[in-house]
Order: C-alpha cells, then structure tokens, then sequence
C-alpha cells in the first residue's frame, strides 16, 4: 500500500468521476444548508430544554456534561455530526465504485442509495460515537481526578495566566494520558477505517460492517495511518497557501487600479467571486480525496473492481444538476457582493474598552491602570468586581487574592480594612508597590465623567447579594446611566435590570452551548476565537451590540473592526486608539486592501 501508488488512484479516479463527484457534492451542501443544519442547530439548542438556560462559562459546561442530560446531548450531538460526515463519504465512495458513466444521473442515483442506507449510517454513527467515548472516558476521569488532587485549590486564571510549576507539573502527568486517549481513539477508527463502503458495497449490518472492518485492517494498521495523516495535512495546507496567492494577487491587481468606484466595485466583486469558487472547489477536493482513500484502501484489500451503475435515479437528472451548479454560482455571487457590501463601508465604528484598565503598562483592576486608559484613549473602562467580606464591593478578577497579591484567600473571607493593607502593585513592578486594591466606590469617583464604566460582576454562592449592592450603588452615585453592567450568569444582568430598569447589560460568553436570552441585552460579549460575522449579523437583527473580548494584537484588532464589531476589548488600549487613528487616514483603495487581507486571512 504504498503512498505514491494511493496518490495516483486518488487523482485517477479523481478525474474519471470529477462531475458526478461534484455534482453529489453540490446536492449534499443544498441538503446540509436546508435539512442538515436547520436539525443540527435545533439539537443544539432545543435539546438543553432540560437545563432552562445555554451554558456559558467553564463551570456550567462541567456540570452539564458530568449530568445524564449532557451525556444524552454529546451523544446526539456527536452522532448528528457524524452521520452528517458519513452522508457525504457515502455517496463519494458508491460513485468511485461505479464506472462513471451516466455522470448526471449517477450523482442522482449515490443520492437515493445513500438515503435508502441512511438506517444503516445512522446506527454505525450511534455505534461509533459510543464506543469512542467509552475509550475516552477511563483518561478523561484520569486526568479529571488528577486535576482535583493538584489544582482543585488555585483559582483557574491564576494557574492559566502565571503558570506555576504545580501546573506544568499536572501537564507532565497528564501527557502521556493524553496521548494514550489518543492513540486508542486513533487506533479504534483505523480498525473501522473501512466500514462504510462495506456497508453501502456489500450491504452488510453496521456491526458486521465494524467487525469485517477490523479483520481486513489487520496488518495495514500502519499504513493506513500514513495515508490518512498525510491526506489531512496536505487538505490544512493548501486552503492557507490559495489565500496567500490571492493575498498577494490582491495587492498587484487592486494597488494598480484607479480610486474610482466604478472601477473598484467590480473588480472586487469579480476577484472575491473567483476566490470563494475556488474556495468552494478545494473544499470539495478535499472532502473527494477524503473518500476516494477509503474506497482505495477498501479496493486494494479486497480486490474490488467499479462496476457499471444500473440507475434508479430519475430521467431530469441533468436538469437537476445543472440547478445545483447554478446554484453554486448564485451562492459565490451572493456572498461576494454582501463581502463587497462590507468593504466599502469606511467608517470604522468601534468603542475602545480597557481590559482591567491599561493592564499591560500597570496592574489590573487598580487606580494607575484605570487613570493610564484614561490618557490612552478608552471610551469604556473594564474592570471586575467581588464582595469583601463586610459587602464592600472591591475591584478584584480572581476569587482569591494569590495572583495579585500573594494570598491565598478568597476575598469574601476578608473584610476591606485586611484587603487595604495588602500591595496589589508589586508583583506587576517594583514601581507599583504599595498600590492597593480599589473599591467600586473610589473607581467611580476617579473615572467621573472621563469615561464609561464596563462592571463584570463576578458571582460567587458566597456573595449572593452582590448584584444588589452594585446597583444600589450606582444609584446612590447616580452614575447608572454610565455603566455597562456585565456578567456571565443571565440571571445576574436579570437581577439588575429588576432593580434598575434602565441599566444597560451586557452577557459576556466563553463558549457558549444554547442560544441566549437576548431580550434583556444591550450588548453580547463574546471571547474573540469564537467571534464570526454571523454572531454580528445576529447582533444585528436582535437590536444590541456585539462587543469581542480579549484583543490584543493590531491585526486581530483590524480583522475586528473590518468585521463590524461595536466594542473592542483589550489590554493595549493605546494600541487600538493609534490603530484607529491609522486607518481614518488611509485612503478608500489603501482600505479596501486591508479589509481583503483580512477577510482571505479568515
């Protein structure tokens, strides 16, 4: 089974089903985008009815995946998923198995056979997701109970954020548990590596399929493994070297074009379409080499021949093919002009929030950060907030004071006379030291009217009336109307809203599983790996703002405000303010080429 040799079939057969190949691709993406996806989101979201709200913050998620209910979910959700990826393989591997005559109408015919086995892919998704999480699951408890042992004490961004030896320590033990899961999960889809043209071919049971499966791996274990890991590096390369091409084609085309709309409009137009076709055609290249290895691997073991296809596919099987290729090109067109849409807007509207203040020139949460994005430039200060133990609210991130001030106490043990003696400056600098822990009260009193406050309550079953305490606060201040209150817990900006109807909130999301009540939002925070334009457009059409949160990095910052996104956290607030400055004076080409960089770096 040699590595040169499988790379020639592939591209063979590559070329003597192209269009039937295509074609099917086609109909499984017009199928994905109307049936798949509408019942994948509809799991996602309806199927955590029994919780009563989404899942936001690491511990939620815990919890829910430790209880029965997310067991059930992971195991719906990782069975849709799978069938959905077998759905599209199956109809690949029958049309390599057929001799491709009939192009059109085979494509029809991979459909209606894949549908009529869709029982039988379903149950081998339902088998296979089980038994990789029943491998998985002895080394995650592992690693689980390893964790409560080690780090069950240290709050999870001090050991995130200062790294100390007891971590890396767990991550020594806990690699080659790591890596064991691995290997097993890894091995256990090698041994089934063929059961699916078994099952469409040789119309056998799933578990027949399985079993028959693992007996001709038998000896190619190794190889296998090559072939696949080689396919899926070349398959993560090459859509990262076609947007370098284009990146660089972009620059010579438009950088020589007159700045004159008419010109501009639909050079971009054009230039985008073509991309995203191409884009279009190597996703299908991939997913098609995907599947002709399997059949490949399958063939060579057991010697099978493509034999003619007696079709069962309707007459207007051109018509709907041609449809489905239209189709395509109306979907590049499409997307290409609302892309185009995009760029031509050249106001750059993004509100600058300073994370804790300017907390990479001072220490976090602390009147000299908060004074230094003052000068910096911040439209909103972000700080965070916790309940002293005589319900002082003090401005403080983690639940204990270990990281900022070398005491392992949570903070709603002490009360503000021990938090005030502690220095929460010198662990940034010497030239801090002394600094203290501020409260909200004295925070308000310095910002003033200088900028906008953003409140992250920070919740604890310790401090059930801190939510409370805030508000009344800001009432007594009245500085209510220059807050915006954010949480991760809905039923904290709920709490508030009861108490001040017209403090504006914002729900702050890590990774979120469910759709959030947005009926009380003014603004959705979201962490910035999991930002997309649709979370904006989304944003959009609910009436609030989408804020990203934590961006420090100048391109990350421009691919942000290209994006649309109303408010920018970050901890270099100076950094985004002169970013901002930049772009205002670029012209509208110089423009329209920083926001093609970005959206092909995508």
């Amino acid at each position: 089974m040699q590595i040169k040799k499988q790379a020639l079939n592939i591209v063979s057969d590559l070329k003597r089903c192209f269009r039937p190949l295509f074609i099917y691709h086609l109909f499984f993406s017009i199928l994905a985008v109307m049936l798949l996806a509408p019942a994948s989101a509809w799991i996602t979201t309806r199927g955590l009815t029994t919780t009563g709200h989404p899942m936001i913050s690491h511990q939620e998620m815990l919890e829910f995946f430790l209880s029965p209910a997310g067991m059930a979910w992971v195991m719906a959700v990782g069975t849709l998923t799978v069938l959905i990826i077998f759905i599209h393989h199956a109809g690949m591997i029958y049309i390599s198995s057929r001799s491709c005559s009939g192009r059109y109408r085979l494509a029809s015919s991979a459909l209606i056979r894949v549908g009529r086995n869709l029982p039988s892919l379903l149950t081998l998704a339902l088998i296979q997701v089980a038994a990789h999480l029943l491998v998985a699951a002895p080394f995650i408890i592992l690693m689980g109970v390893v964790w409560i042992i080690l780090l069950g004490d240290y709050d999870p961004y001090f050991l995130v954020s200062r790294k100390p030896a007891i971590f890396w320590i767990y991550c020594a033990l806990c690699a080659p548990v790591a890596l064991g899961m691995l290997v097993c999960n890894g091995l256990l889809s090698l041994r089934w590596f063929m059961a699916l043209p078994i099952i469409l071919l040789e119309k056998s049971s799933p578990l027949k399929a399985l079993r028959q499966s693992s007996g001709l791996a038998r000896g190619y274990i190794r190889r296998i493994a090559v072939l696949v890991l080689g396919l899926a590096l070349l398959i993560f390369i090459l859509p990262g070297l076609i947007a370098v091409l284009f990146d660089v084609l972009g620059g010579l085309v438009l950088g020589l074009l007159p700045e004159r709309f008419p010109v501009l409009v639909p050079a971009v137009l054009l230039f985008i379409s073509c991309y995203l076709i191409i884009a279009i055609l190597i996703s299908f290249a991939g997913t098609a080499a995907n599947s002709l290895l399997i059949f490949n691997i399958y063939k060579e073991i057991t010697g099978f021949e493509p034999v003619p296809e007696s079709s069962f596919a309707p007459k207007r099987s051109r018509i709907l093919a041609w449809s489905a290729e239209l189709i395509l090109l109306a979907f590049a067109l499409g997307q290409a002009g609302f892309i185009v849409h995009s760029f031509f807007d050249f106001q750059d509207h993004v509100y600058i929030s300073a994370h804790r203040g300017s907390s990479m020139l001072a220490p976090e949460n602390t009147i000299p950060a908060i004074e230094r994005a003052i000068a910096d430039g911040a439209d909103y200060v972000e700080i965070d907030v916790r309940l002293t133990a005589d319900k002082v609210p003090v401005l403080l991130h983690d639940r204990d004071l270990r990281r900022v001030a070398g005491k392992p106490v949570p903070v709603w043990e002490m009360d503000l006379k021990e938090v005030r003696r502690l220095d929460a400056g010198s662990w940034f600098h010497p030239r801090f030291a002394g600094v203290g822990i501020p409260t909200l009260e004295e925070v308000i009193e310095v910002v003033d009217d200088r900028a906008r406050i953003y409140l992250e309550i920070k919740p604890s079953r310790h401090t059930p009336d801190l939510t409370r305490i805030v508000v009344e606060l800001l009432q007594d201040k009245d500085y209510v109307d220059r807050v915006l209150l954010g949480a991760m817990d809905p039923e904290i900006l709920r709490e508030a809203r009861s108490l001040e109807p017209e403090i504006r909130t914002s729900l702050f999301v890590h990774t979120a599983i469910g759709e959030p009540d947005r009926s009380l939002l003014d603004a959705l925070g979201l962490r910035a790996a999991i930002t997309t334009v649709q979370d904006i457009q989304q944003a959009r059409r609910h009436g609030h703002e989408l804020h990203v949160w934590t961006v420090n990095d100048r391109r990350e910052m421009s691919r942000f405000i290209d994006m649309g996104v109303d408010n920018i956290i970050t901890d270099r607030p100076e950094v985004l303010a002169e970013l901002l400055r930049e772009r205002a004076e670029l012209s509208n080409a110089e423009l329209i080429l920083v926001k093609l960089r970005h959206w092909l770096r995508d």
